[in-house]
């Protein structure tokens, strides 16, 4: 079994949690019942807080049926968060078992607490996660971003993409789809501001993760998986990170009296980062639907 806490080639347990492991009860407020960290699909028009949930339940049913993973038999969610993929995916979509794996011992604790039979949650490192029975569909959503340090080697980031996704490849039956929601990252116009955001980005609030740039992904699935699909979806990101925002705004004294101020400040810092970042087309987010080679 691997170590993690002793690896030299994965950002420490103990960064992530740093991150996922601040309040149960503080997410609910940033992020509302959908419990769903990550972008929506919001129709024209729509306001960012009112249709919140129904955007990221809109985004959530397209992700399953890209991966055609209504009515399967089993789905793996990889960086499951507060599981609710995997909840709509049984609770609609006819899934039969939904597996998630997640680091965050409170994001296992919430999914529990729902007590869904059909949904385990398992705190463990994607690289560790083993099945008796190959997955019909696999979904890794704003998660890999985590999965490699940022130190390591332009060749070893690669290598450390590459494992994930022959893992991924080991995992899912042959001519099954992995969906991923992924953030990339180009040549951005370099300024002050955003050197100093990137560095607190890295070094303290996701410490050591890596946004990669995009070739890198490509050459590290290739081989293993086609590219069915290949979407810049920013503004889904940036527009559920602008909402929380304003959740947060919101109900500022009360999250302060949940996780104090300087949580609070953290949080607002880098929402507002990823926000501003994605509008101004320095970070891409892309949606990718993968099919799994023989």
């Amino acid at each position: 079994m691997t170590t993690l806490e002793t690896r030299q080639i994965n950002p420490e347990v103990d960064a992530i949690r740093h991150h996922y492991e601040v309040s149960n009860d503080f997410y609910r407020l940033i992020l509302g019942p959908a419990m769903m960290y990550s972008g929506g699909y919001w129709y024209e028009g729509e306001d960012l807080r009112e249709a919140h949930d129904e955007a990221q339940y809109r985004k959530l049913d397209a992700f399953i049926e890209a991966a055609g993973a209504v009515g399967a038999k089993k789905v793996l969610d990889i960086g499951s968060g507060w599981g609710t993929m995997l909840t709509q995916a049984v609770d609609k979509h006819g899934v039969q078992k939904a597996v998630g794996v997640t680091l965050s011992r409170s994001q296992k604790e919430y999914v529990d607490s729902l007590g869904n039979d059909k949904v385990e949650i398992k705190v463990e490192s994607w690289e560790d996660h083993r099945t008796d029975e190959p997955y019909d569909a696999a979904f890794c959503v704003n998660a890999l971003e985590h999965f490699v340090l940022s130190s390591l080697t332009p060749k070893e980031r690669v290598n450390r993409f590459r494992a994930f996704f022959n893992q991924c490849h080991s995992l899912i039956k042959p001519g099954g789809r992995l969906v991923l929601h992924m953030m990339t990252i180009e040549s951005p116009r370099i300024t002050r501001q955003l050197i100093d955001d990137l560095k607190f980005l890295q070094r303290e609030e996701f410490e050591g993760c890596y946004i990669p740039h995009t070739n890198e992904l490509v050459q590290s699935f290739e081989g293993k998986f086609e590219i069915i699909e290949l979407r810049n979806e920013r503004e889904t990101f940036s527009r559920a990170c602008r909402a929380w925002l304003e959740n947060l705004a919101e109900r500022r004294p009360e999250a302060v009296g949940m996780v104090g101020e300087e949580v609070v400040q953290r949080f607002e810092r880098y929402l507002d980062i990823f926000a501003y970042t994605l509008e101004d087309k320095v970070f891409n987010n892309f949606r990718i639907v993968l099919h799994r080679n023989a």
